[in-house]
């Protein structure tokens, strides 16, 4: 079982590639007084912060910003257990 964030690269038009660190509880629990706190969550492939200053976000288009945003809140999948599809095996009786 990994507890811990995972980060995935992916391509925004106009802006190239970003990686997306899933949200941890710290992260949103900033989000009842920082509208901005995801921004924390995206960087660019080398490290490198997305925005400097998380207020800026507030300037970016609004056609880019529901991009990155949907990014940000896409639901992570959980991995089938290792050796199938998590469905029961079949038995017969005899």
């Amino acid at each position: 079982m990994n507890l811990w964030a995972r980060s995935r690269t992916v391509e925004i038009p106009e802006v190239g590639a970003l990686v997306f660190r899933e949200p941890t509880l710290a992260d949103v629990t900033k989000a009842q007084t920082d509208p901005y706190w995801w921004v924390a969550t995206v960087t660019f492939p080398d490290g490198k912060p997305f925005l400097e200053d998380a207020q800026d976000a507030g300037k970016i288009r609004a056609d880019l910003a529901a991009l990155i945003l949907a990014e940000v809140n896409r639901p992570h999948p959980t991995a089938p257990p290792s050796g199938g599809s998590g469905e029961s095996p079949t038995t017969t009786n005899g």
